[in-house]
């Protein structure tokens, strides 16, 4: 996510991702590498089962996927989520929107950083807002969403997602419901919040119902906040974006 420049990132040498990094020890022998490695690793791997205990789905598949590493590639995870200018260039995706149901994706740091944008929809089988003689009359309760993910080393790391629920009957948009904004974040130091979600039907001829938030990050002292905005129609998923508030 661009920064807004509320407050400025700290890059005097030697200040390290909260948590996570401790500092090297003096002198350049393979063995104080080692050990240095080693301890920042168990910080990692301890960061993620405290957010597991405390009920992160997320944090369990990070965690899995992050012990799945060789030692050199969880070193090498490590050192990329403590980069900051690869970290900011993660949370600042290029804005680019889907046009189809799918997905594309953004490649960092030699292809080790990959920040996925991705589309999806369909209908609403199991909405609580349908029944029988609706769906007789013609109406169907549909869904959509946009979602950007963030994985370093292949390992998930973040996920934003933000989700319309509309009814529709044959090409028009007769009703948008309350949309929904998920997230789920790995980094230490970093935290995401978002604002309540908006729905609305856009006038016709796109008759899309849409659903946005806002969202804020917070990472090392310095802030970002970005729009995401999903819109579909009787077909499904139509367009999404992540980008500048």
């Amino acid at each position: 996510m661009r920064s807004t420049s509320r407050r400025g990132v700290t890059t005097a040498a030697g200040v390290a991702l909260a948590g996570v990094t401790l500092a090297m020890l003096p002198g350049s022998a393979q063995a104080d590498d080692s050990w240095t490695s080693t301890v920042r690793i168990a910080k990692y791997t301890a960061y993620l089962a405290s957010q597991s205990a405390q009920g992160d789905t997320q944090a369990e598949e990070t965690a899995q996927g992050f012990g799945a590493l060789s030692k050199a590639d969880k070193a090498r995870f490590l050192d990329l989520i403590e980069d900051h200018a690869v970290m900011r260039k993660v949370f600042d995706p290029a804005e680019a929107p889907s046009a189809l149901v799918g997905s594309s994706q953004q490649v960092l740091a030699g292809g080790d950083v990959v920040v996925q944008h991705e589309s999806l929809s369909g209908v609403d089988e199991a909405s609580p807002h349908s029944s029988v003689a609706l769906r007789a009359s013609g109406y169907r309760d549909m869904w959509a969403s946009y979602s950007i993910t963030d994985r370093v080393m292949g390992v998930k790391v973040s996920r934003v997602t933000v989700r319309t629920n509309y009814q529709v009957k044959g090409k028009d948009t007769t009703k948008v419901y309350p949309g929904s904004a998920t997230h789920s974040l790995s980094v230490p130091g970093c935290s995401f919040s978002h604002s309540p979600v908006k729905e609305w039907i856009s006038s016709a001829p796109a008759d899309n119902a849409q659903s946005e938030t806002i969202w804020s990050a917070s990472c090392w002292g310095s802030e970002w906040d970005k729009r995401e905005r999903v819109w579909a129609d009787y077909r499904g998923f139509v367009g999404g974006y992540l980008k500048d508030e």
